[in-house]
């Protein structure tokens, strides 16, 4: 399914995850993957989105991805997320991507909303 994902480099892109293989998720984050789920991301999707974040990205020292940060909310608890991320939507029990008209629509607005952005080309 397609879904959105945001890079440490900013980079934006549109990108094919299987949800039902935690093997795919783990391939799309480079890693063991947990969800976050937080009031300014319901705020800004207006739905029960999610991220998936590599769940060792802090011990990994990987770099600081400054839009999944600020949907963390790190301006309030000072915890930013590390690594890449991928969003998906909750429904009922199952998690499934945004599909390709609704993963397009969300990065065009993601890309005006966040300026520091950039639109990449889905390579998986």
């Amino acid at each position: 399914m397609k879904t959105l994902k945001i890079t440490t480099d900013n980079k934006i892109s549109i990108v094919d995850v299987d949800f039902k293989d935690f093997r795919s998720i783990q391939q799309a984050v480079d890693g063991y993957f947990e969800t976050v789920k937080t009031r300014k991301m319901w705020d800004y999707f207006k739905a029960p989105v999610i991220m998936l974040v590599d769940e060792e990205g802090l011990i990994k020292g990987l770099s600081c991805n400054a839009v999944a940060s600020v949907f963390y909310g790190i301006e309030e608890h000072g915890c930013m997320i590390a690594g890449d991320v991928i969003f998906g939507l909750v429904l009922g029990e199952d998690i499934i991507g945004f599909g390709n008209r609704d993963s397009e629509q969300w990065m065009e607005k993601m890309l005006k909303d966040f300026p520091v952005l950039q639109k990449e080309n889905s390579h998986e």
